[in-house]
């Protein structure tokens, strides 16, 4: 297991210090000093809650909730922490405590083992001079019962996942260094061009759906024929129109799940198609597919748009496709990592936004502090999201619409159980830029 690592002894602390207690705010007594350890004492907290322990390092005051004594030991594949606490810590503090990455390290077991620990409410403060006893003990005679808890913890290193991060990052650089030069296309730019927006959030590729369970399958073949179907009718549309640009968000859970275990971000379990590996090199292909036909009407920006689904994974996709279009000059590639993000054409601002972790009605607020200056140059703002599966067109809201869109994706057995049914589509808006919004379109595959 390799070697126990104890923590250096604590150094004794110097004087008292003042301080207030956590919770209620009211200013603690001391309880004097032992082996290097004031203790504080507030008598208006509940039991369990009214000592605090401090220690000086130097001239560095630290609370008590390290822990005193602890063990740390690895073996490169595992973490364990053993320790006391008079708290018992989250995950965060324990990997904060000890610099853990959670990025390449995972919680396997924790667990605690409680117990009380009787104090006498006491006050010691004494001195000693010349071998004389000075000073004051305070004592009222009662017993002060603190809660203490032996923290175990394991961690073991995500061997899977990092590999997976290394595969992706040496993908790209692999695809930078071989890179396609696209011919530039002289496009005809318009007078009054307009930007077409084409939104398709929540394809879930991956997702498997079985017709007999849910009234309809889906697996990937299925996803890559559907998306394709409602680009060609999508696209159609724009060749009618001067389209000076084509705006395409796109993420917003494209993949299904985010793990090797087939769970999402968030860790619920998924009823997946295929080996990851497939699955995110056919979504990549996917990807340019589209992509490429946007840019055969107009240039293309594409805005990543990370989803509750498959964050990590969405994040890679737009690295692919940063490097895979490094040489293009009829695309642009966002992958920024901001959660939510504008654009602006003409006096048209358009937001987009996955609509999991955000408040709804908060959105229009956001848009005004996010992108002050660019909301200042606008006549006209929407908040388009997607997440809910279903549309909905929000009443304006301090001057901004909000727009929840439809899914692409068919259902898979938990939601057809639990009858979240609607419409799949995709649907795309025409900007003009001056007068807004001039038509909007729905394409079912």
């Amino acid at each position: 297991m390799g070697v126990v690592q104890e923590f250096p002894p604590i150094l004794k602390i110097k004087k008292e210090v003042k301080l207030n207690c956590k919770h209620c705010g009211t200013e603690m007594q001391s309880r004097g000093v032992k082996d290097g350890v004031r203790s504080y004492y507030c008598p208006n907290c509940p039991k369990g809650q009214n000592w605090e322990y401090i220690k000086e390092n130097g001239e560095n005051v630290f609370p008590s909730s390290s822990p005193e004594k602890a063990s740390f030991a690895s073996d490169g594949e595992n973490i364990f922490i053993n320790y006391v606490s008079d708290h018992v810590p989250s995950t965060d503090e324990v990997a904060k405590l000890y610099d853990i990455n959670l990025d390449e390290w995972e919680v396997r077991t924790f667990e605690t083992t409680d117990w009380q620990m009787g104090r006498k409410d006491k006050k010691v403060d004494l001195s000693f001079n010349g071998g004389v006893m000075d000073g004051t003990v305070e004592d009222s005679g009662q017993i002060n019962r603190v809660w203490l808890h032996r923290i175990n913890v394991k961690f073991i290193r995500k061997t899977q996942e990092i590999r997976a991060r290394n595969y992706v990052q040496e993908l790209v650089e692999e695809i930078k260094k071989n890179a396609p030069i696209y011919p530039e296309i002289k496009y005809s730019v318009p007078k009054d061009g307009m930007l077409y927006e084409i939104d398709a959030p929540d394809i879930h590729f991956g997702r498997l759906a079985w017709n007999e369970e849910t009234g309809k399958d889906y697996d990937i073949h299925v996803a890559e024929n559907d998306v394709n179907k409602v680009f060609d009718q999508l696209l159609s549309y724009a060749k009618i129109f001067n389209i000076s640009e084509i705006l395409l968000p796109w993420g917003n859970d494209f993949f299904n799940v985010d793990s090797l275990e087939n769970t999402t971000t968030h860790g619920t379990p998924q009823q997946e198609d295929t080996r990851w590996q497939k699955t995110f090199s056919r979504g990549c292909k996917l990807s340019r597919t589209i992509i490429d036909k946007c840019s055969q009407i107009a240039p293309v920006r594409v805005l990543i748009i990370s989803g509750n689904h498959d964050t990590q994974r969405t994040f890679y996709l737009g690295e692919v496709l940063n490097a895979y279009y490094y040489n293009s000059k009829n695309v642009i590639i966002d992958n920024s990592p901001k959660v939510r993000k504008y654009h602006l054409f003409g006096t048209n601002l358009i937001g987009f936004a996955h609509g999991y972790n955000e408040k709804l009605d908060r959105l229009a607020s956001m848009m005004a502090n996010e992108v002050p200056e660019l909301w200042a140059k606008a006549k006209h703002r929407e908040m388009h999201t997607g997440d809910k599966h279903r549309k909905f067109d929000a009443t304006e809201e301090s001057g901004v619409v909000l727009r929840i869109l439809r899914a692409l994706t068919a259902s898979d057995a938990w939601t057809y159980g639990k009858g979240f049914n609607s419409l799949r589509a995709a649907e795309s808006f025409l900007w003009h830029p001056d007068n807004g919004l001039l038509a909007q379109f729905t394409a079912q595959p």
